[in-house]
C-alpha cells in the first residue's frame, strides 16, 4: 500500500488549480449571435434527418429531432460561458456512440451506409449541445448536407424530391447569412428578421428558381454515363431462414394441391375446378396456374425496379396445357448454385451465343410478400442476394 507524501499532495493540488486557472483565463471564443443562422442551421439538420428516415424507413427523427431542438436551445442559452462540464460529457457520450458504432458495424458489414448515418446523427445531437462559434454551426451544416446525401442513395421513390428541394429552400439563406457574419456585416436597422440581416423573399425566391431552372437544365443536357461499375453491391446481412422446400414455388395467397390450412379447409387457388382470386397475390406464380380462378386483383405497388435499360422480364415458363389451365412439368429439374460464405455474390450458367450480347444491371426492392422467385431479363449472369 502505497500513499503520498505532504509534498507531493501539495505539488499535486498546484498542478490542478494551475490547469484550472490555465483553462478559466484563455479568452472566450467568438460567439455567434445570429438567432436566424442557428435556427436553420438546425433545420437543415432536422430536414436531413428526417430525409433519411423515410428513405430508409427507420424512426432515427423520435428521438433525434426533440433532442436536436433541445441542445439548440440549450447551446444559444449558454454560448456565452465555458461550459467546461458540458463538453466533457459530450466527449463521454461520443466515445459511447462510436463504442456503439462498432458494434452495430459487426453485423452490417455488407452495408454500412445506415450505421454510419446513426453515428453521425448521434455525434449530431451531442454537438447541439455546445455551438458557441460560427465554426461549430459550419460543422452542422455539413452533416446536413452528408445526411441528405445518404437519403439519396437510400431513396426509391419521388419523395426524396421534396426533401431536396426544402433543404435547398433552407440553405440559400444559411450560405448568406454566413457569409455576412464571416464579413460582420449583420445589420440591426430592421424589425423583420429576414430584413434584419439584409434578406428578401422575392430575392430568395428568384435565385431558388434560377437555381433549380440551371440544374434540371444541367441534368437534361448531361450524358448518361453507364452507372454500376463497382461490382461490389450493398446487400444485408445473413437471413436466419430455413427454406424446408427450396426447390418448390411458394406462393402466400395459394397453396399447392394437397395442401389445406390451419382450418381444415383447402384454400382458395386450387390446381383445378372453379375458385376466387386472391386479391394481392397473382395466380401465376405457381407450380401450376389454374384458368378458372374468378376475381379481380387490387392494384397495389409490391416491388420497385432499376434498370439500365428496358426489357421483358421473365419469372417462370409453363411448358404443359391440363385443360383448365397450365402446369410447370420441369420443377425437379432444378439445379442448385452455391456461393462462397464471404460473398453475396451468386454466378448463374449462362448458355453460349453468337448472338449480340449487352449488360444490364437490374435493382429489385420488393415492398410486398412476394413468391420466392426472381425476375430477370433473358439470361441472368450474377445474383447478389440477400439484399438491404
Amino acid at each position: 500500500m502505497t500513499s503520498l507524501s505532504p509534498g507531493n499532495q501539495r505539488r499535486d493540488r498546484f498542478s490542478f488549480r494551475k490547469l484550472r486557472r490555465r483553462l478559466t483565463d484563455q479568452p472566450p471564443p467568438k460567439t455567434e449571435e445570429s438567432l436566424l443562422l442557428r435556427v436553420l442551421t438546425q433545420a437543415m439538420v432536422i430536414v436531413g434527418i428526417i430525409a433519411t428516415d423515410v428513405a430508409a424507413e427507420t424512426q432515427f427523427s423520435v428521438w433525434a429531432v426533440p433532442l436536436t431542438v433541445l441542445a439548440g436551445y440549450w447551446s444559444w442559452t449558454h454560448r456565452h460561458k465555458r461550459n467546461i462540464a458540458t463538453k466533457f460529457m459530450i466527449a463521454l457520450g461520443m466515445l459511447a456512440a462510436l463504442g456503439a458504432f462498432f458494434i452495430s458495424l459487426r453485423e452490417q458489414l455488407n452495408d454500412t451506409r445506415l450505421v454510419l448515418a446513426e453515428l453521425l446523427i448521434q455525434l449530431q445531437v451531442l454537438h447541439s449541445f455546445h455551438m458557441p462559434r460560427r465554426q461549430d454551426l459550419g460543422y452542422s451544416m455539413v452533416i446536413g448536407l452528408i445526411l441528405i446525401g445518404v437519403a439519396s442513395t437510400l431513396s426509391q421513390t419521388t419523395i426524396f424530391g421534396l426533401f431536396l428541394l426544402l433543404f435547398l429552400a433552407i440553405a440559400l439563406p444559411v450560405l448568406v447569412l454566413d457569409y455576412r457574419s464571416r464579413l460582420d456585416l449583420v445589420g440591426r436597422a430592421y424589425k423583420a428578421p429576414f430584413k434584419r440581416v439584409g434578406l428578401s423573399w422575392k430575392r430568395l425566391g428568384l435565385f431558388l428558381a434560377l437555381i433549380l431552372g440551371l440544374g434540371l437544365t444541367l441534368f437534361m443536357l448531361m450524358p448518361r454515363i453507364p452507372g454500376y461499375q463497382l461490382r461490389s453491391f450493398p446487400v444485408s446481412g445473413p437471413i436466419n431462414q430455413e427454406f424446408q422446400d427450396n426447390q418448390q414455388i411458394v406462393n402466400p395467397g395459394y397453396v399447392r394441391q394437397g395442401n389445406v390450412s390451419g382450418s381444415g379447409e383447402v384454400r382458395q387457388g386450387r390446381g383445378t375446378g372453379p375458385g376466387e382470386m386472391d386479391q394481392n397475390h397473382y395466380y401465376g406464380f405457381n407450380t401450376r396456374m389454374n384458368q378458372n380462378l374468378r376475381g379481380q386483383m387490387k392494384p397495389r405497388i409490391v416491388m420497385r425496379v432499376r434498370s439500365q435499360a428496358e426489357g421483358f422480364w421473365r419469372v417462370m415458363a409453363f411448358d404443359k396445357y391440363l385443360g383448365q389451365g397450365w402446369e410447370l412439368s420441369r420443377n425437379d429439374q432444378t439445379k442448385t448454385v452455391l456461393r462462397p460464405a464471404w460473398s453475396y455474390q451468386f454466378f448463374l450458367p449462362v448458355p453460349i451465343t453468337l448472338s449480340k450480347k449487352k449488360e444490364v444491371i437490374q435493382t429489385y426492392t420488393m415492398v410486398a410478400e412476394l413468391p420466392n422467385v426472381i425476375p430477370a431479363l433473358t439470361y441472368p449472369r450474377e445474383l447478389f442476394f440477400p439484399t438491404p
